[in-house]
């Protein structure tokens, strides 16, 4: 049976938050790079308390970023304190298992009990899938 523990990321994470990251370079509709997101920027993440992992077994199998970075602030629509999501990512292997069903439905309850009333999600055009 599956264990499945959603949390914050910690910098003890980051090198497994990376290679997911560089997992996903090619794979249909992701425009990430070597550069881009990379350490740098889950450090980032974490500093803001906007990283967060879903761990089957204490393996880290999905990561996203939710944060009110206001990116999107620009956007009309009719939320009054939204928050964005960003750098969602499942494992290759972790694919088509509903992983990505769970990191999302973890998501929605986390960022209801902090306050948010919407949820903006930032994905690359040709990313049919999101």
């Amino acid at each position: 049976m599956n264990n499945y523990n959603f949390s914050q990321a910690k910098y003890e994470d980051i090198p497994e938050i990376v290679r997911i990251y560089h997992s996903l370079i090619g794979t249909p509709g992701c425009t990430w790079t070597l550069d881009y997101p990379n350490k740098e920027t889950a450090e980032y993440d974490i500093n803001n308390n906007s990283l967060f992992v879903l761990r089957n077994n204490d393996k880290i199998i999905a990561v996203a970023t939710v944060a009110n970075y206001n990116e999107l602030c620009n956007l009309q629509w009719k939320p009054k304190n939204p928050c964005e999501m960003y750098r969602i990512g499942v494992l290759p292997t972790m694919q088509n298992k509903g992983i990505g069903t769970i990191i999302l439905q973890n998501i929605i309850n986390m960022v209801k009990e902090k306050g948010y009333d919407g949820i903006r999600m930032l994905v690359s055009k040709t990313n049919l899938a999101a």
